[in-house]
């Protein structure tokens, strides 16, 4: 058997080895593990269309995954994708697999048209300031963002 790895977009067929990998991306960031709840949470993203998914597999697992919404500039009059949720299984970090999943997601970019790509760190999360910043991202200096929670 190949230890070749493997990155594609996702399709639903894949849902059963992308939960699991999905919920230790949660528990990650301090939420409590829920298979099913992931589950039910990616099947409706896949079944409305209303995200593109890529993976990275070895050996038939899932070993990252690179989670894009679209958005829309109004005034650019383009799309712009979110990569809202990005992960590589610990024990697979500093491989440059997170370099390869992100260079298949700017491909997608482009084939695309899209304007760009958008993401957001938390302000502790200083490694990954300094993998995005490597990739090319850049502070935006003309925006200020804010979030309204409910």
């Amino acid at each position: 058997m190949s230890n070749k790895l493997i990155i594609r977009q996702a399709t639903i067929e894949d849902l059963p080895k992308i939960v699991p990998i999905f919920d230790s991306y949660r528990e990650f960031f301090k939420h409590p593990k829920d298979p099913s709840k992931v589950e039910s949470f990616l099947y409706e993203k896949f079944e409305h269309l209303e995200s593109v998914i890529f993976i990275a597999a070895q050996e038939n697992e899932v070993i990252g995954f690179a989670q894009l919404y679209p958005i829309f500039s109004s005034l650019s009059l383009q799309r712009v994708w979110l990569l809202n949720d990005f992960y590589i299984a610990e024990e697979f970090r500093n491989r440059g697999i997170g370099k390869m999943l992100f260079a298949k997601v700017k491909e997608f970019t482009l084939l695309t048209k899209s304007k760009g790509i958008e993401l957001s760190v938390e302000h502790a999360n200083k490694k990954a300031w300094n993998f995005w910043e490597k990739q090319g991202f850049k502070i935006d200096d003309e925006f200020r963002y804010y979030f309204y929670k409910l």
